[in-house]
């Protein structure tokens, strides 16, 4: 009779259940609030706040995990990398399943500069994400940190798949084998290219370029002509065919390859500048009429192709100054100097070209910007002060003079300076400052005993 019955024990089973579930939600409830607020203190950047919240948490339940994730990420905000690694270890203990907490601890490792053990990390990570492109290529530059180019390659050749061929992962697979001194590797690279694109000449050339720098002429070779029968007026393979035949010794084959490539726009000028510097070089050195021009061609298909850049107009120019064409090298070199201001050798030939010319008003009109851009150049004053000494005006050219004198150190254009500012002294009726500045001139070089005889007498 005492016995309560099967039914009433059964409500009394869930009664006491249903309590102890209410206890544990109230409980689960305070606790997420709790985790709420430290978050929200943590992104308002208050982590002093965020932590002591966030330990509230932990004192409650200490097997939560992502309290111990986010108090790491307050040590990682802090740069205290070694304690954040302390807590997201913690926080694996509880879930070592969760890929989060593994790449925050593989960055942490990173930024610690333990490739090591970030690298085993992110072969986890990878595992688990076989499709994640950014892990990958994490993976990849921690293994170039280690120096394991080989896992390198294979780490781009799974971006491969994922992305389908990319030209900038080609490109540093090359590197790498280049590197590794594996030019038949190096090469396939862009086989595979081509066997995918066999159309598209650039891969060809791209190829040969390998053995073209690694002096295996003849192979690059059979990579440039199967270029040229897809498009016999491709630029990058004639400017690669010229190099060819530069190293073979058929210059007039190479020119005529440079010439279409140096019309073209797209090849960047960088790539055209070693060439050009040969051939002025060439011209500079033996200045004969086909030299001359053939240089004064290939920088105007720079010009034209790239009339933004300084590097064809001040080449044509310098060509002028060879053949002593002063009017044209003044307006090549006005050319170059509307697109760069900055530099000084392209001014000093263009001064030279005017006094060549005895243009000196024209040297005293564009003294002015100049000094404003070079006040401290001795060489510069110099030939400003001799244009005014052209000119007659003396007072001027003495005062410019005096200051090339102070920035001056070197002894023949001291000597030039004080004899130009002995002469300016004798135009003005000072004779006793004209001698003086003409010794100085003496001792520095220049033989001026017959103005100081004249002087005297």
């Amino acid at each position: 009779m005492i016995l309560p019955s099967v039914s009433a024990q059964k409500k009394q089973k869930k009664s006491k259940e249903k309590s102890k579930t209410t206890v544990i939600s109230d409980e689960t409830r305070k606790q997420s609030a709790l985790f709420a607020d430290a978050l929200r203190e943590f992104y308002a950047g208050n982590y002093e706040t965020a932590e002591n919240t966030f330990r509230q948490v932990l004192a409650k339940n200490e097997k939560n995990d992502a309290v111990y994730y986010m108090l790491a990420r307050i040590r990682k905000e802090g740069k205290n990398y070694s304690g954040a690694e302390y807590y997201l270890k913690e926080a694996l203990k509880l879930d070592k399943t969760n890929v989060w907490y593994k790449v925050e601890l593989a960055e942490i490792y990173d930024l610690m500069e333990d490739y090591k053990s970030s690298t085993k990390l992110w072969e986890e990570i990878c595992k688990l994400k076989p499709e994640n492109e950014y892990y990958l290529f994490t993976l990849s530059e921690d293994y170039i940190n280690l120096e394991e180019y080989s896992k390198v390659i294979e780490v781009y050749n799974k971006l491969e798949v994922l992305e389908g061929y990319n030209d900038e992962i080609t490109s540093a697979k090359v590197a790498i084998w280049l590197y590794l001194n594996d030019i038949k590797n190096a090469v396939g690279e862009y086989d595979k290219l081509i066997k995918e694109f066999p159309s598209e000449p650039r891969y060809y050339v791209l190829a040969g370029n390998i053995y073209q720098s690694n002096n295996m002429p003849d192979k690059a070779l059979n990579y440039y002509k199967e270029a040229l029968k897809i498009d016999p007026d491709n630029t990058m393979a004639n400017m690669a065919m010229a190099d060819y035949y530069m190293g073979q010794g058929d210059e007039k084959a190479a020119y005529n390859a440079l010439l279409k490539s140096f019309a073209d726009q797209h090849i960047p000028i960088d790539n055209k500048m070693p060439f050009l510097k040969k051939y002025f070089t060439k011209a500079a050195k033996n200045p004969t009429a086909e030299s001359v021009n053939q240089a004064m061609q290939l920088s105007q298909n720079i010009s034209k192709a790239h009339p933004e850049r300084v590097e064809g107009w001040a080449t044509m120019a310098s060509l002028c100054l060879i053949e002593k064409k002063y009017g044209q090298a003044r307006d090549f070199f006005e050319q170059a100097l509307a697109i760069d201001q900055s530099s000084y050798s392209l001014w000093e030939d263009y001064f030279y070209c005017m006094s060549k010319q005895e243009d000196y008003k024209s040297m005293i009109d564009k003294g002015e910007k100049v000094l404003e851009l070079f006040p401290t150049n001795a060489a510069m004053l110099y030939n400003i002060a001799h244009a005014y000494y052209a000119e007659k005006k003396y007072a001027k050219a003495i005062e410019l003079l005096q200051q090339a004198a102070v920035y001056s150190y070197d002894n023949n254009l001291l000597a030039n300076i004080y004899n130009t500012l002995g002469d300016c002294h004798k135009e003005l009726g000072h004779n006793e400052e004209a001698v003086k500045n003409w010794k100085l001139a003496q001792q520095k070089g220049i033989d001026t005993e017959e103005k100081i005889k004249k002087v005297d007498n």
